[in-house]
């Protein structure tokens, strides 16, 4: 349906007068003129507020920020289970590549995936910075070795941005997205993804 504009132009009508079209029209506004104006721009201003309360909020998501060779990669807190200090780390024979070996955390062994070799970066000796989160996949734990870990950062979904070109590629299928936190860029990892590791070439 088209609507005329109104001829002042003004915005506030502009817009009141597109509302008609999705809402019934309101009682009309009380003009802002006289020895009363002061409450009438009070009772403008709270209907203004309660229309905004009713329009749906979007909801922050919450992910855990980690540094892998100064870079910031997240994974969704809700695959974190925690995030310990870095122990004993024990090799296994025949392991495929990325796995740094397995631990002993509270009577349980932890599978120990080093997250710099997943996402191709060279190895580096164990800091006092160096972590292991602890991720749920697939109803397993898995321990992931990670530079340093940051903080946990909630994020609004529509901040995501697609990856840069650069990482852009088959090895990096499991970046869902980059998101700018001040001065940086946190890629966003699917943890599921990460877990999956190709076949060697022989």
């Amino acid at each position: 349906m088209t609507r005329r504009l109104p001829d002042s132009g003004l915005a506030e009508e502009i817009l009141a007068l597109w509302r008609e079209g999705a809402a019934p029209a309101a009682a009309p506004e009380v003009a802002l003129t006289g020895p009363e104006r002061l409450y009438a721009l009070a009772d403008r201003l709270a209907a203004r507020s309660a229309a905004e309360q009713e329009e749906p909020r979007e909801t922050p998501e919450t992910w855990v920020a980690v540094e892998v060779a100064d870079d910031v990669y997240a994974f969704p807190v809700a695959d974190v289970e925690e995030v310990l200090r870095v122990g004993d780390i024990t090799r296994l024979p025949d392991a495929p590549a990325p796995v740094r070996g397995i631990t002993q955390q509270r009577g349980r062994i932890l599978t120990v995936l080093d997250l710099r070799a997943r996402l191709g970066y060279a190895p580096a000796p164990l800091g006092e910075r160096s972590r292991i989160c602890v991720v749920s996949s697939r109803g397993r734990s898995i321990g992931l070795l990670v530079d340093a870990a940051r903080h946990v950062v909630k994020l609004l979904p529509s901040g995501k941005q697609p990856p840069p070109e650069d990482v852009a590629s088959e090895r990096s299928a499991f970046i869902l997205g980059a998101y700018p936190l001040d001065d940086e860029l946190a890629m966003l990892l699917d943890v599921d993804r990460v877990l999956l590791l190709e076949e060697e070439a022989s």
